[in-house]
């Protein structure tokens, strides 16, 4: 989507100049980053790079480019909330852990390609090898593994020994012994805990050293639970814990979330500066069952009301097409079972291996049938015979009928293939409980996943108390031995409670209290819409409603907008029904009809259009605001037909709150409540713009582009915000330089014809989605590339802050004095404890939760140059989540990042139509895949009249 033009209103938009931008460098993290640790930014920061004399400078720039903390809040009242981050009361931080290095030396020839290192597998069952457990029980002190290269203990040692894995899960040992291991567990280095006590207290900077202790605390924390859960990133799950259905192939598991935390205490008495954030985890898994029942199910679930019924069904709904050349749709949404584990269940002595699906069998080469049990056929030596060498085909039907006495129920379906060629009948296969399921859920399944993890502030509490049990830190033998004590006990912290805004409409002004709700009803817009609405158009399609209903409906509407401020001129808008619309190209002609009759009754090109529709479903929802958007450059409303049988005021003024802001309106600005103060410290300095970007990116394993989006604000009280979004490559979290361009340079040029200077004097950037290690990238790429708009556009640059809001985070808070659901306060702010220990970061409630336990957001101030105090600046980020046009709430986000989110999911209705785009093999000596470049999104209004091209993009399109 086109960014708006930046000249007078009516002007045409200038065509983009041929610009080559600088390509962004593929990111990497700093190596040996353990990402199931909460760690700082600095962590992420890869100094190998700098470590020449001459690199010096920039490896200490490197190290302190990120803000510190100026101060703490002195305004808000002190009050204390629970939190779930509990205390690491000890640590031996004068002792030193001894850290191995494991390795294992095969004494055969394993078939490996050249150069190819042995697989941590390997390593794990060396040190879970009979052999090696026995002498580790000599020691007489617990060794901490990390399951592949590393271990820790408290005492310097050395282990060898020579395992045979197959002898030690009592198989023949093989004559070439590729399956035997020299394994040597050697103490290479120390571990120095004093260099972590030294970081906590901002003496020293981040260094490896202080990696290495995290690390190390992070597998010690997890070495006893690991030995009764199954560990999944950062939460443990096991077949004990709560389950609930989400229909015949999916689970949803409640687990328990666990991760160390470096924290602003280490100058409390008695504190450590660690602790243990504890929190309930929710997430899907395939359910555990029999393989060909799991395949039955999922067949049917992707094909509604046509799957297969049964077994038999199943085998035909799986055969390929076209003869045999190509597979069929049912077969390949079989890909998605690969990297299932299980295991067999044919086998009598009990030595059912677990193995992990590679792929399913099928496609070209086996005729009409497809691959399956008959078809399928290998190469085995002939038992009757003495030759060794002696081969004859078998089939997989033979196979088991001859080696196992079993014959095949269902010898027509694919065969299972596991990554060593093995083949398995999906008959004998049973799929294990806790196999991840990495998609995307569906709008029912949503639902119900929502309706298992959503849980109130207090049964939450109850919940997370309950897994710190299930964790059992006072009776782990490994935290023990390590001198390593953590208090089970949920703290209660020091927080503030900041007094909330006064909201200041057009004639009279709002104190919503503490309640985080407002009723708008009574009171006009700060700003109504500037032009008067004259030519405006109501398509009602699908059979919604009919014309004397919404006739009704916008009568009342009208009445209600007028109440509000909203200037109307003509009351009366062109009314026209689509009960036959289907298509993509039908309802564009539809809207089309609606443009072109508005246009003729009213001598005007429609100011907004208003769609009434049956389901808020994704078609027509997208085509009606794609065409409407990209086609005729008009802003839209879209309505349920349900509504317009009995006019309900509140709905109706919350959508003339959306209307307004599309016409160029705001709907209130917050000042501080106390009398007085807002004339003494204005909320926002003078010149000062928000900036708010966002990246979002496809469902997880659909290819699809990335989507950045931009919106900036262009009035003085920072409430009005224009926006743009465009492709961002494919999972590309960060901002290319074109994208930075050619959306922030016209949005830029917009600000400054409005407010009639030469650009912002201050700029406060909103960064959505990044986590700590893309801090780094943030400041690096994106901002740098930002100073060079504004040099280009003003022949000056701002000062600029980047601050850093994120709700991804397990961080809640259980307050002593909360709502009625016991969640904290609107203004409920905490720096202290759960904050880094000298970065400039805060989380913040600043909205009510509707529904179960409210997630704080969390600001980190990564660069500051504005330097606004410390108070003003926590008070101006709470006070404009007052300012949100479209509520009568206070938003939990700041609204810069809010409408940034808004107009990247309103890009995905501007995507070109056509298939995903398919990866590209890329030529060199190593073959690789590459992604295409993204295409563009449909330019906004690129058919309208040259009068129209820019005025959508000068509204709050994206509403």
């Amino acid at each position: 989507m086109a960014a708006p033009s930046g000249q007078a209103p009516g002007a045409a938009a200038p065509a983009a100049p041929a610009v080559q931008y600088a390509q962004l460098p593929s990111f990497k993290a700093a190596k040996h980053v353990n990402k199931r640790v909460d760690l700082p930014a600095e962590a992420y920061v890869d100094l190998t790079a700098y470590s020449s004399e001459a690199g010096e400078k920039a490896r200490v720039a490197l190290t302190t480019k990120f803000a510190r903390r100026p101060k703490f809040n002195t305004s808000g009242e002190n009050i204390k909330v629970g939190v779930n981050q509990f205390r690491v009361k000890t640590v031996p931080y004068d002792k030193d852990i001894f850290q191995f290095d494991v390795s294992a030396t095969p004494v055969g020839t394993r078939k490996t390609k050249p150069g190819e290192p042995i697989k941590d597998i390997v390593f794990k069952k060396c040190w879970e090898s009979k052999v090696f457990q026995a002498q580790l029980k000599t020691l007489g002190y617990p060794v901490i593994y990390d399951g592949a290269k590393l271990a820790w203990a408290i005492k310097d040692t050395e282990i060898r020994c020579l395992i045979d894995l197959d002898v030690d899960k009592g198989k023949p040992a093989r004559e070439d012994k590729t399956n035997e291991f020299r394994f040597q567990v050697k103490a290479t280095k120390k571990i120095r805990l004093a260099s972590l006590t030294a970081y906590l207290g901002g003496k020293t900077m981040w260094d490896t050293s202080v990696t290495e202790c995290m690390n190390f605390l992070d597998h010690l924390l997890r070495q006893g639970p690991s030995e009764n859960f199954k560990l999944i990133k950062r939460s443990f799950f096991n077949t004990k814990s709560q389950t609930s259905t989400l229909g015949t192939c999916i689970e949803a598991v409640k687990g328990i979330y666990s991760a160390i935390r470096m924290n602003e205490s280490i100058s409390i008495q008695g504190l450590t500066g660690l602790g243990v954030n504890v929190d309930v985890s929710n997430q899907a898994f395939w359910v555990g069952q029999p393989l060909i029942k799991l395949v039955l199910n999922y067949v049917a679930f992707m094909a509604p009301g046509k799957g297969p019924a049964n077994e038999n069904e199943l085998a035909a709904a799986l055969r390929p097409i076209r003869g045999g050349a190509a597979a069929g749709p049912a077969f390949a949404e079989l890909k998605r079972l690969a990297r299932l584990r299980f295991v067999t269940t044919h086998r009598k002595d009990g030595k059912n291996e677990e193995y992990t699906i590679a792929k399913f069998t099928g496609g070209s080469g086996y005729g009409a049938t497809g691959a399956n049990a008959h078809t399928v056929k290998f190469d085995r030596r002939d038992p009757k015979s003495n030759d060794p060498l002696k081969t004859t085909k078998i089939s997989v039907y033979e196979y088991y009928l001859s080696e196992f006495k079993i014959k095949l129920q269902f010898p027509d379906l694919p065969l299972v293939e596991t990554g060593k060629g093995a083949y398995f009948p999906m008959e004998l296969c049973r799929i294990n409980r806790l196999n991840s399921y990495p998609f995307k859920l569906d709008a029912n399944q949503t639902t119900a996943m929502l309706k298992f993890a959503v849980k109130r502030p207090g049964p939450r509490k109850d919940e997370i108390l309950k897994s710190v049990e299930n964790l059992g830190w006072n009776k782990d033998p490994y935290l023990k031995s390590f001198g390593i004590g953590i208090d089970p006990n949920m703290p209660m912290i020091a927080a503030k409670f900041l007094k909330n805004p006064k909201l200041v409409f057009n004639k009279k002004d709002l104190n919503p209290g503490t309640n985080g709700r407002w009723i708008i009803q009574g009171h006009q817009f700060a700003e109504p819409n500037k032009v008067p609405l004259k030519s405006w158009v109501v398509g009602i399609f699908e059979g919604s409603s009919d014309k004397a209903a919404v006739g009704r409906w916008i009568q009342a509407f009208v009445a209600v907008y007028k109440g509000h401020g909203g200037k109307v001129e003509n009351p009366t808008p062109l009314i026209l029904e689509f009960n036959n619309t289907r298509s993509r190209e039908e309802y564009g002609a539809s809207i089309q009809r609606m443009f072109t009759e508005t246009g003729q009754k009213f001598q005007a090109a429609p100011q907004i259009m208003l769609f009434v529709v049956r389901n808020k479903v994704s078609q027509p929802y997208e085509t009606l605001k794609c065409y409407a958007d990209t086609v005729l450059g008009v802003p839209s409303q879209v309505m349920l037909g349900k509504h317009m049988g009995s006019p309900n005021g509140q709905y109706q003024s919350n959508v003339a709150m959306k209307i307004n802001a599309k016409l160029g309106g705001t709907t209130a600005r917050a000042v501080p409540a106390a009398p007085g103060s807002a004339k003494a410290t204005p909320l926002v300095p003078p010149k000062t713009a928000m900036i708010g970007v966002d990246v979002s990116h496809s469902a997880p394993g659909a290819i699809g582009a990335s989507l950045a989006s931009m919106c900036l604000s262009v009035d003085k009280d920072c409430v009005f915000y224009t926006g743009a979004v465009q492709t961002n490559g494919y999972r590309v979290e960060i901002l290319t330089p074109e994208n930075v361009h050619e959306m922030l340079e016209p949005l830029l040029k917009e600000w400054v014809f409005r407010n009639k200077v030469t650009g912002p004097e201050n700029i406060f950037y909103f960064r959505d989605g990044v986590s700590e290690g893309q801090f780094s990238h943030v400041i690096d790429f994106e901002l740098a590339e930002m100073r060079k708009v504004f040099q280009k556009v003003m022949q000056r640059v701002p000062k600029i802050t980047v601050i850093v809001a994120t709700k991804r985070h397990h961080i809640r808070f259980f307050p002593e004095r909360g709502d009625k659901n016991g969640n904290p306060l609107p203004g409920t702010l905490v720096e202290k404890e759960v904050t880094h220990p000298f970065h400039y970061d805060f989380y913040l409630c600043s909205h009510v939760a509707i529904q179960g336990t409210a997630r704080p957001v969390h600001y980190n101030v990564i660069h500051d140059e504005v330097k606004m105090s410390v108070d003003d600046l926590q008070r101006m980020i709470y006070y404009q989540c007052y300012q949100y046009v479209r509520s009568t709430t206070p938003v939990s986000l700041h609204p810069a990042v809010y409408y940034a989110h808004l107009a990247g999911n309103r890009g995905r209705c501007h995507e070109m139509a056509g298939a995903a785009p398919q990866p590209l093999k890329k030529a060199g000596s190593q073959a690789t895949t590459v992604m295409p470049p993204a295409p563009k999104l449909r330019p906004m209004g690129k058919s309208a009249h040259p009068s129209q091209v820019g005025q959508i993009q000068r509204t709050m399109w994206y509403i």
